[in-house]
C-alpha cells in the first residue's frame, strides 16, 4: 500500500513538473501580468521607449503590449515615419554562444495577458532612419493587431531605461 503510495506521488510530481515546463522554449509571452494594471477590454500600449540612433543606421522601441481581452490578439503590421523599414525581431543564442537577431514570426499578446518587448528579447526595429534619433526626442509608431485595434503612440528616446 505505501508503495503505491509513493509511486502515486512520483508519478504526480513527475506529471506536475512536466506541464509547467512544457512550452517555456522559445515562448514569447511573459507571465508578469501582475506588473501591468491590463485593461478591461482590448489592448494598450505601455512604457514604450526607443535607443538613440544614426541617420540610414537603426533603433529600436521597446513597450509592453497589455491585452485585457479574453482572446489572445496577434501584431499584424508596425510602422515609424522615421524608418524606412520596421520590423519585430527576436534576440536568440546562434551556435557557439553567440547572440543574433531574426525577424520574429508570430507576435502575440495572450489573452489577458501581457507580452514585453526588451533588449534581450523581442524588439521592434527601425531600419534605415531618415534622421538621427538623440536621447530626449521622440518616435512616433503606429501599431495594427488582428481584432482590428490600431493605436499611434509616441515614445521618449532614451540611451538606457532607468
Amino acid at each position: 500500500m505505501i508503495y503505491k503510495i509513493t509511486q502515486l506521488f512520483i508519478i504526480t510530481f513527475l506529471l506536475i513538473s512536466f506541464i509547467s515546463c512544457a512550452g517555456e522554449e522559445g515562448e514569447q509571452t511573459t507571465d508578469n501580468t501582475e506588473e501591468f494594471e491590463l485593461p478591461a477590454d482590448g489592448i494598450e500600449i505601455a512604457d514604450a521607449w526607443a535607443r538613440p540612433g544614426q541617420v540610414d543606421g537603426v533603433s529600436a522601441i521597446y513597450m509592453n503590449i497589455l491585452n485585457g481581452s479574453s482572446v489572445a490578439d496577434t501584431l499584424l503590421s508596425i510602422s515609424s515615419p522615421v524608418a524606412g523599414m520596421v520590423e519585430v525581431h527576436e534576440t536568440y543564442e546562434q551556435e557557439e554562444g553567440m547572440m543574433g537577431m531574426r525577424p520574429a514570426e508570430v507576435v502575440a499578446a495572450p489573452a489577458r495577458g501581457a507580452l514585453t518587448l526588451k533588449p534581450g528579447g523581442l524588439h521592434v526595429m527601425l531600419m534605415q532612419l531618415n534622421r538621427e534619433l538623440r536621447e530626449g526626442d521622440s518616435v512616433e509608431f503606429s501599431v495594427e493587431f488582428t481584432n482590428g485595434t490600431e493605436i499611434t503612440l509616441t515614445a521618449p528616446v532614451e540611451s538606457m531605461r532607468r
